[in-house]
């Protein structure tokens, strides 16, 4: 079958596969959110901004908004919308629409009732068996495989980030950080994801492409199977330098694993990316095509839910003011990880912007403090709705995709303190130390001299290791004169 015919065989497919019967239509686009929408809870934060559950008060469909401060990066914000807008995937999480809201943006996207892969591994306490992992990837896979053919490298795969709907169906979520390739830029060179998951390319700035993400779904099928990535338990800035030294990770313990398992994760983790296997061809590998149905994460699913509901009802009976499991348990987008972001497009003009915008059928005007930041960090937590009034628009969109985000919660404590001892050093507030009891914070402060040496170690090897190739070409080059 010519490629061409396969490619509107499989994006025909995927049309089909992605139509869930619901659009929001061009009145109600025209709509202040707040008369077409009840937002019903916090889901939590993700990219740029916090998700809440929302119902269509029509029809009664369940949907989730993302509601994004536009001062914190409108030109980011706008990359985003346009990802989602392009995918008709089942395997992508889908995007209905958006509506400009006061200071907000509101972007309307496919609900996914089970959450993320990390939140159903919180609520049962464990990780997935290797039937779930396959299952789980087998749908992800899809999801890559339709993204690298329209050459767009998502670049933050890790289990926070595949989101499932209560059939069982994995989905990607999350393009805050998604990229395009084009004709003229085979390989992107800026630094983005997540620490852990980052391949080696990508650490060492020598350009990527797709094959960077088949690394990272590597990773997550690690994370997947013990409970967190490899070198999750180390700074995340050690682990920076030792990704693209060490030899590829694989698992604690390999034999307890079976073969054709190990030899998915050894197809992921090639240090070099021409050697690393597609998307396409990873369909094709015995682990993948030995997946079960739907039926097995369901199950799943059922189990995470009846767990989280015990431990609500638990929390519930000591105070009745708690946090609840939405919020903690089973939020979506939970937490936040120490993330390397070196942005290449800095720049943005008010002409720029209203460009992007009407090809993407943004209305309304652009406020200005969209056009007085350019690389704000992510907004704070909302802590509920909001109540302002004001003027509305809308983006309108006639059947594309997208839903909430993820972020890692690191399940050990020790990368949970550096995550947060990072995040201090950027806003530069260190108050959540008062918390920690002076034994920790003396055993702490102790241990950073061994870690300082171990970092500086390893710099000077690599200088070393950069530098000697050098003097032994000029040595060379002396002798030859």
């Amino acid at each position: 079958m010519p490629p061409s015919t396969e490619n509107s065989r499989r994006n025909s497919e995927e049309d089909e596969g992605c139509s869930d019967g619901f659009k929001l239509d061009s009145a109600k686009l025209h709509k202040m959110p707040e008369e077409v929408f009840d937002i019903v809870g916090k889901l939590g934060e993700g990219s740029y901004g916090s998700v809440h559950k929302a119902i269509h008060k029509d029809s009664g469909h369940v949907l989730a908004i993302k509601k994004v401060p536009v001062d914190t990066d409108l030109h980011e914000i706008i990359k985003e919308i346009s990802i989602m807008q392009q995918c008709k995937s089942k395997y992508v999480v889908k995007y209905y629409g958006s509506y400009f809201k006061n200071s907000d943006l509101w972007i309307v996207m496919e609900y996914c009732g089970a959450g993320s892969v990390s939140d159903i591994m919180r609520a049962r306490r464990k990780p997935l068996n290797e039937g779930e992992i396959s299952a789980v990837l087998r749908d992800t896979i899809k999801g890559l495989q339709y993204l690298h053919d329209l050459k767009k490298i998502h670049r933050d795969i890790k289990a926070g980030n595949i989101l499932l709907n209560t059939d069982g169906i994995a989905k990607l979520a999350d393009f805050g950080v998604a990229g395009q390739l084009t004709d003229t830029m085979a390989k992107r060179n800026t630094v983005i994801g997540t620490p852990f998951w980052m391949a080696p390319e990508v650490i060492e700035e020598i350009g990527y492409d797709t094959k960077a993400d088949i690394w990272s779904l590597g990773i997550t099928a690690i994370e997947m199977a013990e409970g967190r990535p490899p070198y999750s338990d180390i700074h995340p800035m050690r682990a920076i330098f030792m990704i693209p030294t060490k030899p590829p990770p694989t698992f604690k313990k390999p034999e307890e694993w079976s073969a054709e398992f190990v030899d998915f994760i050894k197809c992921c983790l090639v240090k070099k990316p021409d050697e690393r296997k597609s998307a396409q061809k990873l369909t094709e590998h015995p682990f993948i095509l030995a997946a079960p149905g739907c039926d097995v994460l369901q199950i799943m699913i059922k189990d995470a839910s009846e767990k989280a509901a015990a431990l609500q009802n638990q929390l519930n009976s000591i105070n009745a003011n708690d946090a609840t499991m939405i919020n903690e348990g089973m939020s979506t987008m939970v937490g936040g990880d120490a993330t390397l972001i070196q942005h290449g497009e800095n720049y943005i003009t008010a002409q720029s912007l209203r460009s992007q915008m009407e090809s993407l059928k943004i209305g309304g005007e652009i406020p200005k403090s969209a056009l007085q930041r350019q690389q704000a960090p992510p907004p704070p937590i909302e802590n509920s709705m909001n109540d302002k009034t004001g003027p509305s628009f809308s983006i309108g969109s006639d059947d594309t995709s997208y839903k909430d985000a993820q972020s890692y919660q690191p399940l050990n404590t020790e990368a949970e303190y550096e995550n947060r001892f990072q995040k201090a050093i950027v806003d530069g507030d260190f108050e959540f130390l008062r918390n920690i009891t002076l034994e920790e914070l003396l055993r702490r402060k102790e241990s950073l001299d061994t870690e300082m040496e171990d970092e500086i170690r390893e710099l000077q090897r690599r200088y070393k290791t950069k530098r000697q190739p050098i003097l032994d070409v000029i040595e060379s080059k002396k002798q030859k004169e």
